[in-house]
């Protein structure tokens, strides 16, 4: 396949080259009534497909004849016209247009009038989508869009983040019309803009997958008349950016005395005598509640490693305030991408090629990706073309590391002794073909307690991944006549990952092997008829279309069972045991045929109306058919208000159905395969009964917006409200076990939801040489659960049973997600309730808040002066919760800087209760007697631990400045004579500064807070043990031949 595909793209190149032109090449400048040069303007030689767009000093270049009308187009701004004469130079001069005649890319990559929209849509373009060089496209989308909000796992990690739109997560991509579920199969390079459709009304054409929104991606395009080569390179530095506030007065231990080595001659070497009364710490605990760190000299872990060159030897015991920090590496990504356009009359074709190198901050890390993308066309007859559309990406990672409670997220982060200094783990953790970790079991005795050293992590234990993906087009347009054009076209995507992570030999875990291999495959079919016409004061478009859809999903995986056979070598063969082996298939299909009516009313009142039917493999064959439909409409409210103030002004409202199927497998009784016992096969019974009558649920919505554009241009606002229900939800209910399953699935949930969406754009000064862009957007949303089942009022999304309960609920009448759990006991006045000797008491099953923000958004500011250009943006949280492993387990094991200090009575907390330490607690009895009493701050912190969820949960809320570039574009006085169309060079920053945080004393971005549980809504609601965010700062350098 690979092969195949890099000839295709070979042979691109050389069309591309073969290319010629006859034309004279006509130059000149756009600029605005003020003279400001309008980038990214329009040019194109009426009634031909030969066009450019200008650069970012408004300038073009294009072939053209005497005679030939050149047109230009730019947003905001009337369209002008000239005819080329004699001389090779024309500029234009474009005034503001009393309408926004914006084209915008709707549902099946469809071209429409932006005003002419009866939804909510936003564009980004694939300019400031690029402009920050960020890998990760929605990361690359934060703060840019209203309704739209990004959670991320760790910025220091390979994960990428996930987008959720008014709430929802499971948003459909659509790339030149196919459909990508990945979102690192991307490459954000090779964006030409995006367009977000938030609302089910824009999204009918695409059916049930498109209920929760679609995010439709346009790739560059070669222009007619364009030749040019461009390579484009950045190099970026990342390092972690914030961590926990450690304490820095106490070393590992349980308690603060220190233990002394007896030498035991029937067990020790003699040579050891010499070690009698050395003071040891307590190497088998993993929390800091030991000896001050005064300098006394104690015996290190590494001082027992055998041959070592410092066994034996004392050092003093110190803090080592930077010994977590010292972990980490900085990062570095090098990014370098290859493109060339070129296009005639009849053709045209861009290719690219970008290539990146990444090493993470932590150890021995490695990522190395390569994609290609070619798009084109080519007339081959009089009104016959052909296009296409391929990207290929291959991938391989070393060691990608995971958020989460392990050995990575967990180990000094959480459990942890200050006084350890991480370049002598560094240097020591494998010595003479053994690994040694700080937390031996004693003295004598160095098998690992509860922790491998971190750095075992990724030099003892491994994980590696190779990733193949080919997506793209193929299809031909036909102009029946000059009102009908036919389409047919195929699309295909194809996934393929390989697997394979070991657990080292010599690590406190048992050494194991694992491989996988899975590979997705999707086909499409899709025919359509448009038709465009207009009738005296009236414009109609329609549509006509049919699609056929296959999907096969595929995988198989093996592991090793107890142990290796042979040491440090990974492979299946190596197993103890017999190997454990599993696999899945699951296939299905879908067929569709759909239609849509718009209806255009002298540029003042437009009404649309979307239908599709499928048929659907995963349902019921009698109840197999589901309608989606959306119907909108806009009315131009400026063509009938006659205001020098007013530029545009728009109402628009719509409305929609769309059903879902269920998911595959749901309504048919399947079993798991697993390893066979002995020479029988087995099989395994899932938990929850298939349900022959399921169905997916439905979705209506609601939504009515408005779009006004002030002062020529400089003020635009955008604001919508929806109302979303969700009716027949797809639910497991409990049944007994003596069915032999504990849940069925019925079709009874249902919940609401509403919000606001505002979007404002302003352009406060715009001169010959300087200009100031602002845009600003924010979004609410409530969710609200109003049905689950008969006789059910309350099920739990999520629980940590471990935890004493701590549990996600959806309670019907209430907002979804609250979390219910323990809290401190309190009487009427609000005073705690403790027990006579000062232990906290606590009340079960207490709502302690809710998940859902209260909003989200970002804003972004943009400067140019002359040849320089500075952008920033900022995205924000308002409210929501969530729960903090790692602040728990801070406290808990003794690590974290609140931990420490003096107490009400001026002395060291730490001290024994009986010196005047501990901590004072006050409160009542349950009868109402007073307590005043001290606790010793390791208790004091130990019944907080799991039974106190009140105490672990944090609001949301923050304020980051995301991204930031300041650019240069060379003058063209400086480039002349040079092989150079343009040179651009700029610094540019990601996820700089956590600029507000609502957590006490920091250590943790509630903007990267990763998943944990076992529920898909779509929201991240555990830190079990998050990696530390980094910042990234780099050089970009872009070249145009």
């Amino acid at each position: 396949m690979k092969k195949l595909f890099f000839k295709a793209l070979f042979m691109s190149f050389l069309m591309a080259f073969q290319l010629s032109f006859a034309q004279k090449t006509v130059s000149g400048t756009v600029t605005d009534d003020n003279s400001v040069p309008l980038p990214g303007a329009t040019v194109i030689v009426e009634g031909t497909s030969n066009g450019v767009t200008t650069d970012f000093d408004g300038n073009y270049s294009i072939s053209a004849s005497e005679g030939d009308v050149l047109v230009v187009s730019f947003v905001g701004y009337a369209t002008a016209s000239s005819t080329v004469g004699a001389s090779a130079t024309l500029n234009f001069s474009l005034s503001p247009s009393s309408a926004l005649e914006e084209v915008v890319v709707t549902a099946l990559g469809i071209s429409r009038d932006k005003k002419s929209l009866g939804f909510a849509q936003q564009t980004v373009s694939g300019d400031v989508i690029a402009e920050s060089k960020q890998v990760d496209l929605n990361v690359a989308l934060t703060g840019k869009v209203a309704g739209v909000q990004m959670i991320g796992g760790s910025s220091s990690t390979f994960d990428n983040g996930f987008l959720r739109l008014r709430g929802e997560s499971d948003v459909l991509y659509v790339v030149d019309g196919v459909k990508v579920y990945a979102m690192s199969d991307i490459n954000v390079d090779n964006i030409a803009n995006i367009s977000v459709l938030k609302g089910a009304a824009a999204t009918a054409l695409y059916g049930a997958d498109a209920k929760s929104g679609v995010i439709v991606i346009s790739s560059k395009k070669a222009k007619a008349g364009e030749n040019n080569f461009t390579v484009n390179h950045s190099t970026s530095i990342s390092s972690v950016s914030l961590l926990p506030k450690y304490q820095n007065e106490y070393g590992g231990g349980y308690y603060q005395d220190w233990d002394l080595f007896t030498y035991n001659p029937a067990t020790d070497p003699a040579s050891w005598a010499a070690f009698n009364g050395h003071k040891i710490p307590y190497y088998g605990a993993d929390e800091s509640w030991g000896p001050p760190m005064d300098g006394t000299m104690v015996r290190h872990w590494d001082s027992w490693i055998p041959n070592h060159p410092e066994f034996g030897s004392l050092r003093a015991w110190n803090a080592n305030p930077d010994n977590v920090k010292d972990f980490f590496n900085n990062g570095v990504e090098n990014s370098t991408t290859l493109a060339f356009n070129s296009g005639s009359d009849t053709a045209t074709v861009r290719g690219s090629m970008r290539l990146i190198d990444e090493q993470l901050p932590f150890p021995n890390t490695d990522r190395n990706q390569i994609d290609v993308n070619i798009t084109g066309d080519v007339k081959i007859a009089d009104r016959l073309t052909a296009f296409t559309s391929l990207n290929y990406q291959y991938r391989k990672t070393k060691n990608f590391p995971v958020n989460g409670y392990n050995g990575l997220g967990a180990n000094f982060s959480q459990w942890w002794q200050r006084q350890l200094d991480m370049n002598r783990l560094q240097e020591n953790y494998f010595f003479e073909g053994n690994y040694y970790t700080w937390n031996r079991s004693s003295a004598r005795n160095a098998t690992p307690r509860f922790w491998d050293a971190p750095q075992f992590d990724f030099y003892g234990d491994e994980n590696n991944q190779r990733k193949n993906t080919l997506f793209g087009n193929f299809g031909l347009n036909f102009e029946l006549n000059d009102n009908i054009t036919a389409s047919v076209e195929a699309r295909r995507r194809f996934n393929s990952y390989e697997y394979n992570g070991r657990t080292g030999w010599g690590g406190i875990d048992q050494a194991s092997y694992n491989e996988s291999t899975s590979r997705y495959v999707q086909n499409e079919l899709a025919a359509t008829l448009q038709y465009d016409e207009r009738f005296d004061d009236f414009d109609v478009s329609a549509i006509l279309g049919y699609q056929a859809t296959q999907n096969r999903n595929q995988s198989i995986a093996a592991s090793t069972v107890g142990g290796l056979s042979i040491p440090d070598f990974y492979s299946i063969a190596t197993s103890v045991d017999r190997p454990n082996y599993s696999s899945t298939l699951s296939k299905s299909k879908v067929l569709s045929t759909y239609a849509s009516v718009s209806v255009g009313y002298n540029s003042i009142a437009y009404l649309d109306a979307s239908y599709r039917y499928d048929w659907g493999s995963t349902a019921n064959p009698d109840k197999n058919r589901i309608e989606t439909w959306g119907l909108s409409g806009s009315l131009i409210l400026s063509e009938l208000i006659d205001s020098a103030d007013i530029t545009f002004a728009k109402l628009r409202a719509g409305y929609s159905q769309a059903p879902v199927f269920p998911g595959v497998y749901a309504t048919t009784q399947v079993y798991g395969v697993g390893t066979a016992y002995g020479t029988n096969p087995r099989f395994s019974v899932p938990n929850t009964q298939s349900n022959p009558n399921l169905l997916g649920g439905t979705r209506s919505e609601f939504e009515v917006g408005a779009e006004f554009s002030f002062l020529d241009n400089k003020i635009g606002i955008d604001v919508t409200y929806f109302d979303r229900k969700d009716k027949d939800q797809p639910i497991s209910i409990p049944v007994t076990g003596s069915t032999g399953y504990t849940g069925l699935a019925i079709n009874s949930g249902e919940s609401s939801a509403e919000g606001f969406e505002v979007t404002l754009n302003l352009n406060p000064v715009s001169t010959a040489d300087f200009n100031w862009d602002f845009s600003f957007n924010f979004a609410t949303l409530n969710k609200y659960t109003d049905k689950l089942a008969d006789g059910i009022d309350v099920r739990v999304l999520d629980s940590w049973a471990s935890w004493y309960s701590l549990q996600l609920q959806e309670r019907v009448g209430e907002e979804w997600g609250m979390w219910v759990g323990r809290k401190k006991a309190r009487d009427a006045n609000g005073t705690q309730i403790l027990t006579s000797t000062g232990r906290a008491t606590y009340d079960t099953q207490q709502i302690l808040g809710n998940l859902l923000p209260d909003f989200t958004g970002g804003f972004s500011t943009a400067f140019s002066y002359k040849n320089w250009d500075l952008g920033l943006g900022f995205d924000f949280q308002k409210g929501g919760t969530f729960y903090s492993t790692t602040n728990m387990f801070t406290y808990y094991s003794g690590i974290h800087e609140d931990t420490v200090g003096l107490n009400a009575k001026g002395n060291p907390m730490r001290d024994p209760v009986s010196a005047g330490g501990g901590v004072n607690v006050v409160g009542v009895t349950a009868s109402g007697e007073p307590v005043d009493t001290y606790l010793s701050a390791s208790y004091y912190h130990y019944q907080h631990f799991f039974g106190n969820h009140e105490n672990w949960l944090y609001d949301a809320s923050y304020v980051k400045l995301r991204t930031a570039r300041l650019g240069y574009n060379f003058p063209k006085d400086m480039i002349d004579g040079t092989p150079f169309e343009n040179i651009n060079l700029a610094l540019v920053g990601n996820n700089l500064l956590l600029l507000y945080s609502n957590i006490p004393h920091g250590g943790l971005d509630p903007s990267e807070i990763e998943g944990s549980g076992s529920i898909a809504t779509g929201y991240r609601n555990v830190e079990g043990g998050q990696l530390p965010p980094s910042r990234t700062i780099g050089l970009n350098l872009s070249l145009t031949f």
